[in-house]
């Protein structure tokens, strides 16, 4: 997984995210962002690739445990997706 910040220097990070997505070698690496921007610009970033993006400002105690959550979703969709289908197929 990989946490990038909205706002940043040079390359803010929706363009890290496009960037990310538009690469066959790290398309696939889930991204969260952080932001305190709007809640158009994290609908930019989901729609850019990020599976979600954690508001600022945010108590420290609070990352880690979202970022698990983030991970899981993560494992659990992958799971969802490669998971044999139960119903034969004709």
């Amino acid at each position: 997984m990989i946490l990038v910040d909205y706002h940043m220097p040079e390359m803010d990070g929706l363009a890290v995210v496009e960037q990310l997505k538009a690469d066959a070698a790290t398309w696939g690496i889930p991204v969260v962002a952080f932001t305190s921007g709007t809640a158009a610009d994290a609908n930019r970033l989901v729609r850019a690739g990020c599976i979600g993006f954690i508001p600022k400002p945010f108590e420290p105690g609070t990352v880690g445990p979202l970022v698990a959550d983030f991970l899981r979703a993560t494992v659990a969709r992958g799971q969802r997706v490669s998971a044999p289908s139960s119903h034969p197929t004709p």
